[in-house]
């Protein structure tokens, strides 16, 4: 999962609101990420510094807080959805589960352009 900001995410977020991430592949040219966030729990705060794709396997809302100040924004996603996200210079953000369906997810970042 990109770049994990463990400091921030230990200051703002409670442990038992974290949600469950795992890194199934991690090499030169490719991270892919599984994510399992249920209701009321968060990815924790981390950095995208390489374009990405997200596939979403079930339908829920989510909360967006961007650590550039912006106010937070929502969003839904929806099953078999594959989403592109040209991240630039990079952003960080924490994502929080708004509906009563989990967010689940992979997250397939290619390092190299």
């Amino acid at each position: 999962m990109s770049t994990k900001m463990e400091e921030r995410t230990r200051a703002e977020v409670p442990a038992d609101k974290q949600g469950h991430y795992e890194v199934l592949v991690d090499n030169e040219t490719t991270r892919i990420t599984f994510h399992n966030i249920a209701k009321g729990e968060c990815s924790g705060w981390h950095r995208h510094e390489h374009n990405y794709v997200g596939y979403h396997f079930g339908d829920s809302e989510v909360q967006i807080e961007r650590g550039d100040g912006d106010a937070p924004s929502t969003m839904a996603s929806k099953t078999g959805v594959a989403t592109f996200y040209d991240v630039g210079d990079g952003f960080e953000h924490n994502v929080t589960v708004l509906s009563d369906t989990p967010l689940i997810a992979l997250e397939i970042e290619y390092k190299k352009g």
